[in-house]
């Protein structure tokens, strides 16, 4: 089975799991179709997109799919459900602040940590929501810069100074060289959790996936 495969049929976009999710976003402007636009410069494919309900700008993937096709627990294609009239000018509004505000020039496995709920706070109202309603998400990059952990560095890993919940790569990436290597991002991850844990009483959930011992070792460079 090609696992790149797309069609679009009126306001519907099929797309095997193996799209690009960058792909997907050309393909629904170049169709006109709005929905995808906050997508726009998030990499990985379609199947991944859904497996972890990528989000962004208060959009997620979830309220987007109308079918989706499995084998056991691996999805083998999605059905995404859009609107007319593709909004082209959004897509440069996401795209200006992502630079602005995540590193982009480093490798790396974008956000580490899924948002927490207030709801998640053992110690009641948080003192650093500033007026969010009580089941707003509160921003892990902001807890983690809270704790002082910007630029925190194990081996060629390395806490983001533009963005506290992404762990780079800022080693050399030229063929044989040594960077970050996954046991050092793991270790950033578990002090992270560590000291947001004891600071602020909020255990952080990850938002990546682990791979099994033997994948990672076969892979443990990042980047």
């Amino acid at each position: 089975m090609n696992s790149e495969q797309r069609t679009v049929s009126s306001n519907k976009i099929y797309a095997e799991a193996g799209v690009k999710l960058s792909d997907l976003v050309r393909v629904s402007i170049e169709n006109n179709l709005t929905g995808l636009e906050w997508a726009a410069g998030i990499p990985g494919t379609v199947g991944g997109a859904v497996a972890v309900n990528a989000s962004a700008f208060g959009e997620e993937m979830k309220n987007l799919v109308s079918d989706i096709k499995r084998y056991k627990n691996i999805i083998l294609s999605v059905e995404l459900k859009l609107k007319k009239n593709a909004q082209k000018n959004l897509i440069k509004k996401y795209f200006t602040y992502r630079r602005q505000t995540q590193p982009l020039d480093y490798p790396s496995a974008g956000c580490i940590f899924k948002n927490p709920s207030q709801l998640g706070n053992k110690m009641g109202a948080a003192p650093f929501s500033r007026g969010l309603p009580p089941l707003s998400p509160l921003p892990a990059g902001y807890l983690i810069d809270q704790c002082g952990l910007k630029e925190k560095k194990i081996g060629q890993a390395m806490i983001s100074e533009k963005h506290a919940n992404f762990i780079v790569n800022c080693g050399p990436l030229r063929r044989g060289a040594s960077g970050a290597k996954a046991k050092d991002v793991i270790k950033l991850i578990q002090l992270i959790k560590k000291t947001v844990q004891k600071k602020f009483n909020l255990d952080l959930e990850e938002e990546i996936e682990y791979l099994p011992k033997r994948a990672r070792q076969s892979r443990s460079p990042i980047g």
